[in-house]
């Protein structure tokens, strides 16, 4: 009996070790160079272990293999086609879009929402979604939102300046962790510029809508687990009842805009925010969208904003502290910009032309991309062809394709000293000389980022207010390499982004 219960035991490991290896093969059959993968992590065992994050796990697979126009990259159990040629980029998300439309589905769902968000949804049922949201994420859209964030960053400042005020020294300044004071930015942001609702979350620190978008920000702790099983083993995910978004969270976003939608329309109401604009976007289509599918819309404007924009201000707030010189030049600009108002709130307008800002958070999103990587799906058999005409490579339909972000940003062929943190990267003289299609910091072609109008307006905004009234300094706590720090699919340092904050006077 134990010996037929031991047999059993080793038949069942040797299957589950098959069916995770059964496609470790693929690349020696079709000829691409790849690294030997790990059952069930791929070439993601040092994020699953929390050895290292994701930008620098990838960062480093690509200087590895970038003399290779492609190559194999194993995510999970996924076997993916990672393309490091700028110009074979150009061809897939630019030339030949139309036989990679769409993003890979990393899990599968039947979940509510979910399958309706822009970024998930397929073909043409995306194109006309997209084509119904272009007009809220336009200059003039975003001008006129722009008068509803100044409050929120009143209210952050507000609190940053009590803290100085109880401060052991208050004209010493006082030390923070810059990542939540942002986050609570961001939330109180999306919640009054996409939601309409006005909620501080300085003054109400538990809210309701701010325990919401931490829940949703999925990728750390027993969250992350629950998505790799959701990537790797779906029919197990499926079988626990497990869920991608808490049910009752996203009842309440359902709830939210939907009532917010029928009480504009009953009461005439008209508020420059993203539900608003949806009510007008869905009029004006010729497509007849569902609740659930404009919910949706609102759903991944929260899951996408509420950390990556406060991430990108707190990796260039690093970039200023580690940089005093480059700090003192963006005050002057903002000094100059904020003498310009002549006592008026800032606004898009004023935001949009400070061209050295622009010149800093563009080097922030070079050095410290939010998206380490972007990807498409093969829809239809490809035939990729050389420079000189011959075949370079043959793609199948349903292969998943991986853009490395990170490792372009960081390739010093395209960006020399790559380490180093110089806004003159993209001044006027200089960023009409950057390759096409190395700097792609809110993705490529027509599947980028609709909202980077948004991410750019509110960090640009935040760190204008910031570097006015504050001196960002190096605290004991500030680490000292943020790519060697950070852990997991987020790039946050472990013990936060620290900082000194000294008033200006």
């Amino acid at each position: 009996m134990e010996l037929i219960l031991l047999l059993a035991l080793v038949g069942l490991f040797y299957y589950v070790y098959k069916w995770t290896t059964v496609r470790h093969d693929e690349f020696i059959v079709r000829g691409l160079p790849f690294e030997k993968p790990l059952p069930i992590f791929g070439n993601n065992a040092a994020v699953v272990m929390s050895k290292a994050s994701f930008q620098k796990l990838l960062a480093e697979f690509y200087a590895r293999t970038r003399q290779h126009k492609l190559v194999g990259f194993f995510n999970f159990r996924t076997p993916m086609i990672q393309v490091n040629d700028p110009e074979i980029i150009k061809k897939i998300t630019v030339k030949d879009f139309d036989y990679f439309p769409n993003h890979q589905l990393f899990f599968t769902t039947e979940e509510r929402l979910v399958n309706d968000m822009l970024s998930v949804m397929k073909d043409q049922r995306w194109k006309h979604m997209r084509n119904t949201l272009t007009p809220v994420f336009t200059s003039a859209k975003m001008r006129s939102m722009f008068g509803l964030m100044n409050e929120s960053f009143a209210e952050c400042m507000d609190h940053l300046d009590q803290m100085s005020k109880t401060a052991v020294k208050p004209g010493e300044g006082f030390e923070l962790e810059l990542k939540e004071v942002c986050n609570r930015l961001s939330n109180d942001l999306i919640a009054t510029t996409a939601f309409g609702l006005k909620v501080s979350s300085y003054k109400t620190p538990d809210n309701d809508f701010y325990e919401i978008g931490k829940s949703v920000a999925f990728f750390r702790g027993k969250a992350l687990y629950k998505f790799m099983l959701s990537t790797t083993l779906p029919a197990v995910f499926k079988l626990l009842g497990f869920k991608i978004f808490d049910s009752q969270k996203t009842e309440f976003f359902i709830r939210l805009v939907v009532d917010a939608m029928k009480y504009r329309e009953e009461n005439n109401i008209v508020r420059p925010d993203m539900i608003q604009l949806l009510m007008e976007a869905k009029k004006e289509s010729t497509q007849q969208w569902s609740d659930d599918e404009l919910v949706a819309q609102c759903f991944i404007f929260f899951f996408a904003a509420f950390e990556n924009n406060a991430s990108l201000i707190c990796t260039t707030a690093y970039e200023l502290l580690n940089n005093p010189d480059i700090q003192q030049r963006l005050y002057e600009e903002v000094k100059e910009t904020h003498d310009e108002l002549k006592g008026q709130m800032l606004n898009y307008d004023a935001v949009t032309k400070m061209k050295y800002m622009d010149m800093v958070v563009s080097e922030s999103l070079r050095k410290w991309t939010l998206a380490a990587s972007t990807d498409r799906q093969c829809a239809k058999d490809y035939t990729l062809y050389d420079d000189d005409g011959s075949k370079l490579f043959e793609f199948k339909a349903g292969d998943r394709i991986n853009i490395p972000i990170v490792g372009l940003h960081l390739d010093d062929k395209f960006f020399p000293e790559p380490h180093k943190f110089i806004p003159e990267r993209f001044s006027d003289e200089n960023k009409d000389q950057l390759v096409p299609y190395t700097y792609l910091p809110f993705g490529v072609g027509p599947r980028n980022c609709i909202g980077n109008r948004y991410a750019l307006m509110q960090a640009k905004a935040m760190l204008y207010n910031l570097v006015l009234k504050y001196k960002i300094e190096r605290s004991p706590k500030t680490v000292k390499d943020l790519l060697s720090d950070s852990r997991g699919f987020q790039l946050t340092p472990q013990s936060g982004y620290w900082v000194h904050l000294v008033p200006r006077k």
